[in-house]
């Protein structure tokens, strides 16, 4: 039987129909898997998926030392771990393929946070910075001579400054937190270099009577970089440094490049600028700051104890 060519070629027509219908269809359902339900499938994974995390159990201020006692092993989703999260647990597998879970241990007193952290914040590396490391010279001392903000408060980063009669204000000791607060006695962690830093300081505020030593607090210090230190030691400073073996090569490299003579003699010069009435004025003007400085302070801390 001989086939019509009209119904051959409506035959052909249908049967590449179907097959270009058939490749559209298919095309259609690898794009759906990949787009839609192999995203879908990965994050049903992830969210399955159970590991170990350090969680904070109390609140944390920006800059705080983050130690082993403030966090606590907690098992979590994947959905629920931030990048860069840190683990209190690893799972292994043995020699026989059986896996178990390996306590980590946290590096206490390493880290500090970058910002105020709420009591149940999983930890991760964005949230924290690496803290100063501990040197063979760094000694606790505390001062009692400095006006002090009225709300500083242990945990509080500082600065030690100098401001002299002249208008010159210059940074003695940047960021350093506050351990103990007495009063108006400070309590702070300083190496041997800024514990010579501050003696220097210290003598010359006497010398210079119109001089003040206060202490400024740092907003964020989490986030807010160490001040560049501008104060000069003297001559005498500079010597002891050098022929103190308890400073490190590193330290001494360091003030010695830090700290010029120029500026020395500059503040030596402006001591004979004031006559004995200007210089009189000047230091009731300063006196009269740091009193009111500490009435202030102790007005705030007696408000704290009425509650």
């Amino acid at each position: 039987m001989v086939s019509n060519p009209m119904q051959k070629k409506a035959r052909n027509s249908f049967l590449l129909g179907m097959v270009i219908t058939l490749i559209i269809c298919i095309l259609i359902g690898v794009l759906f898997y990949l787009l839609v339900l192999m995203p879908q499938d990965k994050k049903e994974e992830e969210e399955g998926v159970l590991t170990y995390a350090y969680r904070l159990k109390v609140d944390v201020k920006s800059g705080e030392e983050i130690t082993s006692d403030k966090v606590e092993s907690v098992l979590v989703t994947g959905k629920a771990v931030p990048t860069g999260a840190f683990p209190s647990k690893t799972k292994t597998t043995d020699s026989k393929g059986k896996e178990t879970w390996v306590d980590t241990a946290f590096p206490s007193g390493m880290y500090k946070s970058k910002l105020d952290l709420g009591a149940g914040t999983i930890l991760a590396s964005s949230l924290v910075y690496e803290g100063e490391a501990i040197t063979d010279d760094l000694r606790y001392v505390e001062y009692n001579m400095l006006t002090l903000s009225t709300t500083v408060n242990v945990g509080d980063y500082i600065d030690i400054r100098i401001k002299f009669p002249n208008g010159q204000d210059l940074i003695v000791i940047s960021k350093k937190e506050v351990k103990s607060l007495l009063g108006n006695t400070i309590g702070l962690e300083l190496t041997e270099g800024e514990i010579l830093m501050m003696e220097s300081a210290i003598v010359e505020a006497y010398v210079i009577s119109a001089s003040q030593l206060y202490a400024v607090q740092y907003v964020e210090p989490g986030n807010q970089a160490e001040a560049v230190k501008t104060y000069a030691p003297t001559e005498e400073v500079q010597n002891l440094i050098a022929a103190n073996s308890n400073i490190t090569t590193e330290a001494r490299q360091a003030l010695q490049s830090r700290f010029i003579n120029g500026l020395r003699g500059y503040l030596d010069g402006e001591r004979a600028e004031y006559s004995a009435e200007e210089q009189q004025n000047i230091e009731e003007g300063i006196r009269e700051e740091i009193e009111n400085a500490q009435a202030a302070r102790e007005a705030y801390l007696s408000g704290l104890t009425s509650y």
